[in-house]
């Protein structure tokens, strides 16, 4: 979906040429303050440039990652070379939790969307936060019981939701978080119907009957969810 995340690209040209999203099939797990000064403490920091690979679909799920600055894109390619962006993840994010507590393989790759500085968290110190950090246990719980839900839903969504609803709760999902009503995503229309899974012309009569209605505003390569709950209702196929 995102060539400029093309294995043979350079870090400079990947920078140059990726946009970010977020969208909650792989929730974040997102620490407090002082879980992530715990673990940046008693971690083992790494460095990647932008546009290096953090992990590769397949590697063993062994420990996981503190994102302290920076960017990263959870994505994974398909058989036909296509690619699918999950999420873009940044500082107080962990990531590959789910892989070490499954006992499985990493199930997505994970590449550095700008110079990022990581904290790897190992399993020995893993369980002695289990151990002696409630705090650490509780968010873990939480974040994993969230990204349940997510998957739930977003099944629920696929079966029986209508493309329209479909488009509504996808855009929900990657709208970034904060209290203010208007807000930015960046993403094409071609990337918004690969990532639902619904034609590029379903998706351009979808927003032009939503920008009609006063939901979203289109512009230049984004989207401006002008008023969330007419999109809630959307999503929830009320409207």
């Amino acid at each position: 979906m995102w060539p400029c995340l093309d294995r043979q690209l350079t870090p400079n040209v990947c920078l140059e040429m990726l946009r970010t999203y977020h969208s909650s099939e792989i929730a974040p797990t997102t620490v407090g303050a002082d879980i992530a000064a715990l673990l940046t403490a008693q971690g083992i920091h790494r460095r990647f440039a932008a546009g290096s690979w953090v992990q590769h679909s397949g590697d063993d799920g062994n420990g996981f990652w503190l994102i302290r600055r920076g960017n990263v894109a959870a994505c994974r390619y398909g058989e036909d070379g296509g690619l699918t962006i999950f999420a873009v993840l940044g500082p107080g994010d962990l990531f590959g939790e789910l892989a070490y507590f499954a006992k499985t393989k990493r199930q997505a790759d994970a590449i550095a969307q700008s110079d990022a500085d990581l904290v790897w968290i190992g399993p020995v110190l893993i369980q002695q936060l289990l151990s002696t950090q409630p705090g650490f246990a509780e968010t873990l719980l939480r974040s994993l019981a969230s990204q349940l839900r997510a998957a739930l839903d977003r099944i629920d969504i696929a079966r029986h939701g209508k493309g329209e609803a479909r488009l509504a709760a996808a855009l929900i999902e990657m709208a970034k978080s904060g209290a203010q009503e208007a807000q930015d995503i960046i993403c094409t229309q071609q990337e918004l119907a690969d990532y639902v899974g619904i034609s590029r012309v379903q998706t351009g009569a979808i927003l032009t009957k939503l920008e009609q209605q006063g939901t979203i505003k289109r512009g230049y390569g984004k989207i401006t969810i002008v008023a969330l709950n007419n999109l809630a209702a959307a999503a929830a196929g009320r409207i």
